[in-house]
Parts: structure tokens; sequence; C-alpha cells
């Protein structure tokens, strides 16, 4: 039985950073070669793209295997050329000014308000599209800030839970319930809500045999039983959805808003 438990902050795994400018680097450079070789029938050399890029030969080798690594179709090899293959017809990516603004407000919330791992992928999606955005994209040219004080303290959690619902596991949590009463619950996890005050894990909970929120920030620690309901989830997801329709305020005007929606652990 596998055990990805988390129960204070201190457990987080330390992330690697990298160097955003070499980061950079690397993901301009990767376009450019997939450009550089959809204009070109024939194979283009290491050496010449090498000479393009003012990197070395071995650089552009690594380069090669990275675009393989993510399923682009370069074809050919070291000391022949390479050359995009057939069925690659992905254009150039160019967004007017309100979608990178869009973009660049959405991944920076991703930044502050998802767990490290989601952090670090928002990071690096918003590397990937500084390299081939036309218009400018740093810090100085935009006016949408968000501000790291503030940001949750759970955050670890939210990576647990996030492979608990993507693999259909069957998790024990101890939590704490609003009443500050610590109760375990065996629950089936099925999604992450993001409210601006709190994060929820939506999940069936066995005890209640319903739906439950559990605020992610109540869960004292997680615990994989080594159960798994793959065969159930996207029929108690779906039901999930359907109750959150039926019960959510804006399909009930005279509703209190300070209701919440399904039964909160």
């Amino acid at each position: 039985m596998s055990d990805f438990s988390f129960t204070n902050a201190s457990n987080t795994p330390i992330l690697t950073a990298v160097c955003q400018e070499g980061l950079m680097k690397k993901t301009e450079r990767l376009f450019r070669i997939i450009d550089r070789l959809r204009g070109h029938k024939a194979a283009v050399t290491a050496e010449q793209l090498a000479n393009e890029l003012g990197v070395t030969e071995r650089t552009i080798y690594r380069d090669m295997k990275s675009l393989q690594d993510q399923a682009i179709p370069v074809e050919g090899e070291a000391g022949v050329g390479y050359m995009l293959g057939a069925g690659f017809d992905a254009p150039p990516m160019h967004f007017d000014r309100d979608e990178l603004d869009a973009l660049v407000m959405g991944l920076r919330l991703v930044g502050r308000e998802a767990d490290p791992i989601l952090r670090g992928a928002a990071l690096s999606a918003l590397e990937k599209i500084r390299a081939v955005s036309r218009e400018p994209l740093e810090p100085e040219d935009t006016a949408l800030f968000v501000p790291d004080f503030g940001a949750h303290e759970h955050l670890h959690m939210l990576s647990v839970m996030r492979l608990a619902i993507r693999h259909a596991t069957i998790m024990e949590l101890q939590y704490e319930a609003l009443s500050g009463a610590v109760t375990e619950r065996v629950v089936k996890p099925l999604a992450l809500v993001f409210f601006p005050n709190a994060h929820l894990l939506a999940a069936w909970c066995t005890l209640r045999q319903d739906f439950r929120n559990f605020r992610v920030d109540r869960i004292i620690s997680a615990r994989d039983t080594g159960g798994n309901f793959t065969g159930e989830k996207k029929n108690l997801l779906r039901r999930y959805k359907q109750k959150v329709h039926e019960e959510s305020p804006q399909y009930k005007p005279h509703a209190s808003p300070d209701k919440p929606v399904l039964g909160t652990a």
C-alpha cells in the first residue's frame, strides 16, 4: 500500500528553482528550431542550426531529443540533418494584447493559489508564451499584478489531493470539523473547488454516504488506503456536478448566500 501522507508544510517537497533566463533561452530556441524546420523541405543539419542560434551542436542534439520527447515529429539523426515529419501542422502562435493579459493573469493566479507542482508548471508555461509572443511580456509591460502576500498556507495538501483525484485513489482523511472536533473520514476525492477565501475538496464521503465539501485548510493528514474507485469516478463526478447545479444559489434566487452549496464536512 502506497502512502503519500502530508501532515504539515514542512513536509512539502522542495522544488529546485529553475533559472528563468536559462528556461527562457531554451524554450525560445526550441520554437525557433520548429519554425526553421517548418520552412524547409530538405534536412537541416545540426551545424547549420548551431551556427544560426549561437549554440553548440551538442546543444542542438539535446534540443532535438527534447522535441522528440514532447511528441514533435522530428526526423533525422546526427551527421545527416533534421526535418519535420508529415502531419505537423501547428501554426506559429500569436496572441493579441487582451489574450496575453488573460493568460498572464490566469497563470499568475495559478502561481499564487495552486500547489508547488502547478506553480512550477505555470512559470514554465508563462516562459513558453513569452518566448513566442510578438507582444512584450515583461513584468513592467503589464498593469496586472497578483501579489504573493495573503496566499494560502495549505498549498502542499493540494498536490496530494490532485494526485488522489487523478488516480481515483480512496483516501483516509484526518479532518478538523467546523466545530473543532477531529474526525477521520474515508473519501473518494472528485474535484478541487477554488473560492477566493477557501479551497474545497469535493468528495464522496463513505461515512455520510453522500457528497461533502472538505476545506483543504482543515485537512490535517491524508493517507492512501490502497483502494481505488476508477470504475465509479466518472458517474460520481457527473452526479456531483448535477447536485451543485441544482443546489447552487444562482439557480435558486431566494437561497441564502451564506448557505454552502452541498454539505460541508
